[in-house]
């Protein structure tokens, strides 16, 4: 609520007051007044229009573009706050919170001066391009207020004095409380500097996985933040729920189920979700950071839009929410500021899943927050009255729970009307007053308020902002059909472009590929790969075996220091793939990899090549950072000019009504036969493995495939993502909603079990929407979406979607005894223990070294050393020689060497099934090959272990998951 002090006229606004009677002081003048909170209501909304115009009750609306509840601040010169009804909806004036200055970017005169003779009014809130939530405040930019700030409203948080009746304990009137302010506003920063800004010094720098940068907007869900997610070093939207909200874990449930339900959408047109998660008892989930500005940044700028472009934008949202209608959402929320654009002018939109999912009442589900807001807190009922006001249906100002599809339609006639026209349809002072215009006053067509409407146009924006849900468009569908009508887009067959367009997309894909300096980097990787073997051969022959080993590590290294420093300077999608599962390790595999790191050396410096190898180290660091340099920096710079040229065509064929997938069509048929890199390149990895199913489908032409070798290594790489992302997920789901059942009052065994069950089920139901869509199938998400909003429990051994669940435990259990860590530990050991016997038997010493001698082509010499020393077992903490045969041979480290690099390579459980058993070939079966008798060409370790090693490569790499 807000009012005026009656003595000085300066503006005040407290938060969070119960009903009573209370005395302020005013913080301009210090003089004190007498104010009364009381509650009164109204039956709906024709009646709060009537009693607003009543002259005992001066009543004000907030901001008419602002989401969530409607509250009504004080007029100045009374004292009484009121509570209303809306739809059947209560609504207390103390639900806001916290008021700031308005921003000066909406209609009417909105300076600081006027703002002070006209409290209560509010413009739209700052939006940040990137932002992509709702519930952003309002903030003055640059500007911070103290508390004698009688320019607008001065802000604070004010309780009762202790002791006083009026306090959170004690709601009746009483004798007259001493109002005291908790603290004074801080400085807020509206879009730039980092999250303390905003938060003071307890402003997280990390939020599980990320870095926050800055804080983007504040309200009363929470919070949303930019960051950057560390593994794959992408920015991302944070939205961080408030710790008032996350103080019921009723609510904190549905939200999480919802989250994770909305991160199942892929679309074109839709903000993605990514991930779900909790820190320190900070709820929070990430979402896709769009680079570019909302459609009412956009409409700040230019005033307003033409109409073909105004109709390119609104047919974007309209594929947009026709997805998410066919999952069975309805936004409830459409207006300009939820529209983004990014910079290649793909329209995104925003919140589609998020929290208003349910068709019910949000308060009977979440549950009342804790004493400290009386129940009354917004926080606690987002979902009474949603919407905003300059764009909500008819229907949605009743009752918002029970509106469907149509109202979205709406909600989109009312933003293409304030795109074309420069306002909304309806003005006010008051947000009762715009409901009240909506549902009672015909809107003024747009061609009398811009004469270059077409009168076509002008019908079906019309049509869409009908009165009667009935007598609009029924569905999505016709809405797209009617805009792409009015754009002239072909709607039969596929899509056959211009000729001049066709020409000049293989134009830039021919130049994209001619300054990609490919050819280069091959002709250099052979010539490297030669000069490499040279110097071994050379240097072998001459007796230098630390020289020979340093060429065959300079011929190791330089590829992968070329892999990093090309990932960390350019970027691909390889890199991104390791480096997210680099930093997702657990303890274990950082334990596994610095143990091989120090095993690794270990070899080198018996070998006597540590520093040989140490010194090539470093040139490889400086040829792959000179090929970088001198290919890839260059091909980056003469790429970025033809594809910013197809990224222009693609965008001006967007505002002409193209759809995305039909446009990605034309862009793999028609860029030439060698178009990969180039789409890969304009859209990514991922979507270029999908075009080729278009490609195959539309043409029988051959092209050229690009970079196949990355394909399985990314697969693996994906695997191994994907099986921690879901643990990751079925822990938090499982925690969250256990959480949830304690506080019903459910036992904490029965809560953890069904809440296992709950997780397990919605994981499961993720799991094949993601292999349906990777197959190119259509994956529907509205029974995951259904069940997350009924808090519906899969019966015993389904999942959501009523299919038999598979069952964890013996994954889990043959992971455990079978997987990786096995085949790595069991590795190492045995080729720890081979390196040993080889050192016990001067295998390594630098007169009888067997590397050397095979660096030198002296194949006689070594096999003469091997057979000198097979017959001297190991010698190991006393331990008996029968034990210790099996590792006893040049075959164990061979054997030892395999084994660790199915244990880094090959996951899960099923390359055990092969690289055991080759293992046990290679080291046991020399005695019985032996003892049987069989006259061999070669001797029987060498059979052994050609066989074995065999079984561990294939056999490992074809069971591998």
């Amino acid at each position: 609520m807000s009012t005026k002090c009656p003595h000085c006229g300066a503006g005040l606004a407290p938060k969070d007051l119960k009903p009573g009677r209370y005395s302020p002081k005013c913080l301009k003048c210090q003089t004190a007044f007498v104010l009364h909170v009381q509650w009164a209501t109204y039956p709906d909304a024709a009646a709060m229009a009537a009693a607003a115009a009543r002259p005992e009750v001066a009543v004000k609306a907030a901001d008419p573009n602002t989401t969530g509840m409607f509250t009504e601040p004080d007029a100045p010169s009374r004292p009484a706050a009121r509570s209303v009804v809306v739809g059947g909806a209560k609504l207390n004036p103390n639900a806001t919170g916290d008021f700031t200055e308005a921003d000066g970017g909406g209609t009417g005169d909105f300076s600081p001066a006027a703002v002070a003779d006209r409290t209560g009014e509010f413009t739209d809130p700052p939006h940040d391009g990137g932002a992509t939530g709702d519930f952003t405040e309002a903030e003055a930019p640059g500007r911070a207020r103290s508390p004698d700030d009688t320019g607008a409203l001065a802000t604070g948080d004010f309780t009762a004095a202790p002791g006083a009746d009026g306090g959170n304990d004690d709601f009746s009137v009483g004798p007259k409380p001493v109002l005291t302010p908790k603290s004074k506003p801080k400085p807020m920063a509206a879009k730039s500097g980092d999250a303390s800004e905003v938060y003071g010094d307890d402003a997280p720098a990390r939020l599980g996985g990320y870095e926050v940068i800055k804080v983007l907007g504040k309200g009363g869900m929470g919070s949303v933040l930019l960051g950057r997610q560390i593994s794959l070093d992408r920015k991302v939207a944070l939205k961080v729920m408030h710790p008032k909200v996350a103080k019921n874990p009723g609510f904190v449930a549905r939200f999480t189920r919802e989250a994770y339900a909305a991160a199942q959408l892929t679309h074109h047109n839709v903000v993605q979700v990514y991930d779900i998660g909790e820190e320190r008892g900070q709820h929070f989930f990430s979402m896709e950071f769009v680079n570019g500005q909302s459609l009412g940044d956009r409409l700040k700028e230019e005033g307003k839009l033409t109409p073909e472009a105004a109709v390119g934008f609104i047919l974007q949202a309209a594929r947009g929410l026709r997805y998410g209608h066919k999952q069975g959402m309805v936004h409830r929320d459409i207006k300009p500021d939820n529209l983004m654009v990014n910079d290649e002018g793909v329209v995104k939109v925003a919140d589609l899943g998020l929290v208003k999912l349910s068709t019910g009442d949000l308060p009977a589900q979440a549950g009342a927050l804790d004493d400290d807001d009386g129940g009354n807190s917004q926080l606690t009922r987002v979902g009474a009255v949603m919407g905003t006001p300059a764009y909500m249906a008819p229907e949605q100002g009743k009752d918002s729970g029970t509106v469907d599809q149509r109202a979205d339609i709406y909600s989109l006639g009312c933003t293409l009307y304030v795109l074309i026209t420069g306002k909304p349809p309806f003005e006010g002072k008051t947000a009762m007053e715009i409901i009240t215009k909506h549902q009672t006053q015909a809107i003024v067509p747009p061609e009398v308020v811009v004469k270059r409407v077409p009168k076509a146009l002008s019908a079906i924006l019309l049509k869409m902002v009908a009165k009667k849900p009935e007598d609009r468009y029924a569905t999505m569908d016709e809405v797209i059909v009617a805009l792409e009508g009015f754009l002239g887009v072909e709607r039969s067959g596929t899509f056959n472009p211009k000729e001049a367009q066709a020409d000049e997309l293989e134009k830039f894909c021919c130049q994209f590929n001619v300054r990609g300096k490919g050819k280069v980097k091959t002709l250099a990787a052979l010539a490297f790969a030669a000069l490499c073997g040279v110097g071994i051969v050379g240097a072998g022959v001459a007796g230098m075996p630390a020289l020979a080993g340093g060429f065959l590590g300079l011929l190791v290294m330089a590829p992968l220091a070329y892999f990093v420093t090309h990932g960390v300077l350019t970027g691909n999608v390889v890199f991104t793939r390791a480096r997210a599962l680099v930093f997702g390790m657990g303890y274990f595999d950082w334990l596994m990899v610095v143990g091989g790191g120090l095993l690794f050396l270990a070899t080198l410096f018996l070998f006597g090549l540590l520093w040989s190898w140490l010194g090539f180290a470093v040139a490889a660091v400086g040829l792959a950072a000179g090929l970088w340099y001198v290919a890839d920096r260059a091909a980056a710079k003469g790429q970025a000019e033809p594809l910013n040229d197809a990224r222009g065509l693609f965008r001006s064929m967007r505002l002409q009504g193209l759809d995305e997938e039909a446009l990605r069509q034309f862009a793999c048929k028609y860029a030439g036969p060698n178009w990969e890199p180039f789409y890969e390149g304009l859209f990514g990895y991922e979507a270029k493995l999908a075009a080729r199913t278009y490609r195959k489908g539309e043409t029988s032409e051959p092209w050229a495939k690009h970079g196949t070798w990355r394909e399985p290594v990314v697969q693996a790489l994906d695997a191994r993502l994907e099986a921690r992302r879901q643990a990751r997920e079925r822990k938090h789901l499982q925690k969250i909603e256990a959480k949830a059942l304690e506080a019903e009052g459910v036992s904490k065994a029965e809560a953890k079990a069904k809440a296992a069950e709950m997780a397990d089920g919605m994981v499961e139901q993720a799991a094949e929407v993601t292999e349906a869509r990777k197959a190119g199938k259509d994956a529907s998400v509205r029974e995951m979406i259904a069940a997350a909003k009924e808090r519906r429990r899969p019966k015993p051994g389904k999942n959501i979607a009523g299919k038999k669940l598979r069952s964890m435990g013996p994954k889990y259990f043959l992971n455990a005894v079978l997987g990786q860590r096995t085949r790595f530990l069991l590795g190492a050991a045995v080729f720890a223990a081979g390196l040993l016997w080889m050192n016990q038997n001067n295998l390594l010493s630098k007169d009888n070294n067997v590397l050397s001698k095979l660096t030198a082509f002296d194949f006689a010499g070594a096999g003469a050393s091997l057979d000198k020393a097979a017959g001297k077992p190991l010698e190991l903490f006393g331990l008996p020689d029968e034990v210790l045969k099996p590792v006893t041979g040049y075959p164990a480290p061979v054997v030892g060497f395999l084994l660790l690099l199915t244990g880094i390579v090959c996951l899960g459980w099923r390359p055990s099934l092969a690289a055991l058993p080759g293992a046990a070939l290679a080291l046991l079966g020399p005695p019985l090959l032996r003892g049987a008798g069989v006259e061999l060409p070669i001797s029987p370790e060498a059979v052994c272990l050609l066989a074995g090693a065999l079984l561990i490569i294939v056999g490992g790499w074809f069971l591998r998951s």
